[in-house]
């Protein structure tokens, strides 16, 4: 489940991509060479360290060998003296190569990550090392793409094995995908790419027999199959400009029976989303949001629309500082009404110093206060809750 969950995300990603024009065979290049990366990220996610996948941004700096996160709790205002659990994470040349968490001074959970001397993520296994509970690896060709993938069972069992194929421009052709039990793939997925490399046409398909197919074309109706067991989606990408320097890049998507289903992004001549709207095939408003911004391209305002585009469903209003940094933001339901309140503050070198959440009675919820060490590293969080110390982090860094 939690490779499959990840996969929908990546397939996500790649349509909405797609769906905006701005998907290409350069950044298709670069979603290959970071394929690791995607994997990693998520798996670390679904697997509970949601820390790794939120972070996994950041630069690590090439000397830190580990840093241990403890959370202690509050009880009548006084803190505890045991932290109730601790988070150790360990690092080589600015790579997580270990994660540990202790609850109560016990270990519940841990994993580990081994590359190759390119830098590229090859393995992740949970557990100990010597009896994992659950591992995944990846081989790479020459040019860094994923060429094979595969996880395992605590038992040392095969569970999930993808097998990638790639062109002499290295733009993904063919990927099989087994399920550990059968010699065959359960499901493939076949592209195929014009003299520019870009994606024209994929098609799916399951124990052998094609399934689905895309097609990436203006074509309203796309080619015709014969087989009425196949679904055939035809999908456009289009650019509309207007005199005054904005435009709109439309998304349209069609099925075998001709119905078409629309998504647009109306961009402003500076290039911001001022609007955005899905219709279904019939040709209805199934979501809808606009965009409001300052002289300097700071959105102040955010709406979002209930079905059919008219009634307003929620609203949210920002400020911001000389630094286009976001100072408030206020959200309202649909009748104008205030449903919470945040708030940010900053030191002079730009560090967010106090988070604070108010609801709609204008009552303090939540309050978190941030420190940082000269080097500009996060040490510690102290949060409140309805005014009264709840829970306070620190990290201790060693380089």
């Amino acid at each position: 489940m939690k490779t499959i969950s990840m996969l929908m995300l990546m397939v996500f990603a790649i349509a909405s991509a797609q769906a905006q024009g701005i998907y290409n065979s350069t950044q298709e290049a670069s979603y290959q060479d970071n394929w690791q990366y995607y994997y990693g990220k998520y798996q670390a996610y679904y697997g509970g360290v949601s820390q790794l996948a939120f972070n996994s941004d950041l630069n690590i700096p090439q000397n830190l060998k580990s840093k241990e996160k403890l959370i202690y709790h509050f009880k009548n205002g006084v803190k505890k003296e045991q932290a109730s659990s601790k988070s150790v994470y360990t690092y080589i040349d600015g790579k997580i190569t270990n994660y540990k968490f202790y609850k109560k001074r016990k270990l519940k959970d841990q994993f580990s990550f081994e590359y190759n001397d390119n830098g590229f993520y090859t393995k992740y296994y949970t557990g100990p090392i010597n009896h994992p509970k659950y591992e995944e690896q990846l081989v790479y060709n020459d040019s860094n793409r994923v060429v094979l993938y595969t996880t395992y069972n605590k038992k040392r069992r095969l569970n999930r094995k993808e097998v990638s194929k790639y062109d002499e421009n290295q733009h993904l052709i063919r990927k099989d995908i087994y399920d550990g039990k059968h010699l065959n793939p359960k499901f493939s997925w076949v592209h195929k790419y014009d003299e520019n490399g870009k994606r024209v046409e994929t098609e799916h398909y399951k124990n052998g027999k094609l399934k689905t197919k895309w097609v990436f074309t203006c074509d309203d109706e796309g080619e015709k199959v014969e087989s009425k067991d196949v679904k055939l989606t035809t999908t456009c990408s289009l650019v509309e400009y207007n005199n005054d320097g904005s435009y709109v890049k439309i998304y349209r998507n069609t099925d075998s029976k001709g119905r078409i289903r629309t998504s647009r992004w109306t961009y402003s001549r500076d290039s911001v989303i001022v609007a955005y709207e899905t219709r279904n095939y019939k040709d209805k408003i199934i979501m809808k949001y606009t965009n409001e911004y300052d002289s300097q391209n700071n959105r102040i305002v955010y709406t979002y629309y209930k079905k059919g585009g008219k009634k307003l469903s929620h609203r949210t209003t920002f400020k911001y500082n000389s630094n286009k940094k976001i100072t408030e933001r206020i959200s309202y339901n649909g009748k104008g009404k205030m449903q919470s309140k945040k708030q940010y503050t900053y030191d002079s070198k730009g560090n967010l110093i106090v988070y604070s959440v108010i609801n709609s009675k204008g009552k303090m919820k939540w309050k978190n206060e941030y420190t940082y060490d000269k080097q500009g590293e996060l040490i510690a969080r102290l949060s409140y809750k309805n005014n009264k110390p709840h829970v306070l982090r620190n990290v201790v860094f060693s380089y």
